[in-house]
C-alpha cells in the first residue's frame, strides 16, 4: 500500500487510457497505411495497429494524419503514418514485402484492430 501512495504522489505521473476499434485495411506503403472504421479519431492521435495476415500477427506503431468522413457512409477513412518509435521487428508491418499488399487486402475483413492511446 505503501508502493501506491508514493507513486501517487509523484510529480512526474504519467497515464494512458486505451481503447479498440476494429478497421479495414484500404491501402498499404512501406510509410503508412489508409483504414476505414465507424469511429472517427483526431489527427495527431497515436495508436498500434494489429494486422493478421494468414494467422501471422503483424503489429506497428501510427499516427493518424488524416480522418475523413466518407461522405454518405457512416466510415471514416484514416491516413497512418508509421512512427519509428522503435527498430522495425520481423513482425513489423513496415517489412512486409510489396507482394504481401494483395492479401493483406483480402484479410482485412478478419478481425484487424487498432489501439489508439487518449491522450
Amino acid at each position: 500500500m505503501e508502493a501506491i501512495r508514493f507513486i501517487l504522489r509523484s510529480n512526474d505521473l504519467v497515464a494512458v487510457l486505451g481503447r479498440e476499434i476494429p478497421v479495414r485495411l484500404l491501402n498499404f506503403s512501406g510509410s503508412g497505411c489508409l483504414v476505414a472504421t465507424s469511429t472517427s479519431v483526431h489527427e495527431g492521435a497515436t495508436a498500434t495497429v494489429r494486422l493478421d495476415i494468414g494467422g501471422i500477427e503483424y503489429t506497428d506503431h501510427v499516427r493518424v494524419v488524416r480522418c475523413t468522413r466518407v461522405e454518405g457512409a457512416s466510415e471514416y477513412h484514416l491516413g497512418l503514418e508509421f512512427l519509428w518509435t522503435t527498430a522495425p521487428d520481423e513482425r513489423s508491418m513496415r517489412r512486409l514485402p510489396a507482394s504481401l499488399q494483395a492479401a493483406a487486402a483480402s484479410a482485412s475483413g478478419q478481425g484487424n484492430t487498432i489501439e489508439f492511446a487518449k491522450s
